[in-house]
């Protein structure tokens, strides 16, 4: 059946692509390019650390055996701080899990920022992952300091939805030009404190991502921005920060990892579920 997917998208290639050119694409791509600042960064030597934080869990028989990790690393492997927690709960839901990670990140970041780094890069959106609200969200916000937060995706529209734009913001950027640069900042519609983003592409021809600035060390002028890149650039891989994809790397919770855990506790998966499927 996937096969006949792949033949008809072939066929109306064309056809779907043009769904977000039409002429409210040239006019979303004119202000995009007019917001866009060619600048290819002069690495800074600098120490930088990364943030991330992971969960899995496994269902067996009406209960949940879970795993939630944080970890705060620099781009030299020095560990800054790390937590971590698991259990066999009766309900363990997504919202609890995500919530249960997000304060542990949020509680590395502040370990992290007390042993002065020059940056600390939190993975991800902080606007985003507050958009549904949070009980905690003033203390867990305050945590995170003046760290630097760093999408490798975004589904935000702020800047281009009074034109009519059908994608991301991050889309048009992408299409202006795939030098090095980044956009001139924006003030985001976040209500806890000052959040300003801005897309960059830290060298030529890498995928771009997204950067919000949190608190009142960073400034929105053109030349800290430039700062900003340059130390961001010095131990970047691919156009990524490399404590990032360490921080990513050292946290992540694998299924094969829950696998091994779940042995321990001689919780296997529930028979019978897709067993029929070899799945």
């Amino acid at each position: 059946m996937f096969n006949e997917i792949l033949l008809e998208a072939i066929r109306e290639r064309d056809s779907k692509l043009a769904k977000l050119k039409d002429d409210r694409y040239n006019d979303v791509l004119k202000e995009a390019s007019s917001r866009w600042v060619n600048y290819d960064p002069l690495p800074e030597k600098c120490e930088s650390a990364g943030v991330d934080s992971s969960w899995n869990k496994r269902a067996f028989q009406g209960l949940h055996l879970y795993v939630v990790t944080a970890i705060a690393i620099t781009s030299t492997n020095r560990i800054l701080a790390s937590e971590h927690d698991f259990d066999i709960a009766v309900l363990a839901g997504k919202d609890l899990l995500e919530t249960k990670a997000m304060g542990m990140e949020a509680s590395v970041t502040q370990k992290a920022l007390e042993s002065k780094p020059d940056i600390v890069c939190v993975d991800g959106s902080l606007v985003a992952r507050m958009e549904n609200g949070r009980p905690d969200a003033t203390d867990m916000i305050r945590k995170y300091g003046d760290a630097v937060f760093i999408a490798k995706t975004s589904n935000s529209r702020l800047q281009f939805k009074n034109l009519g734009s059908k994608a991301g913001d991050i889309y048009y950027y992408s299409h202006v030009s795939k030098a090095a640069g980044f956009s001139m900042p924006v003030r985001t519609e976040f209500r806890h404190m000052p959040v300003f983003e801005t897309y960059a592409r830290l060298r030529d021809y890498t995928p771009l991502v997204r950067i919000e600035l949190v608190g009142t060390k960073w400034d929105t002028r053109e030349n800290d921005i430039k700062r900003l890149l340059s130390m961001l650039r010095y131990h970047s891989v691919s156009g990524y920060p490399y404590c990032l994809k360490l921080a990513h790397n050292n946290c992540k919770v694998s299924n094969e990892d829950i696998d091994r855990l779940a042995s321990i506790f001689s919780l296997q998966n529930e028979q019978g579920a897709r067993d029929a499927l070899n799945e």
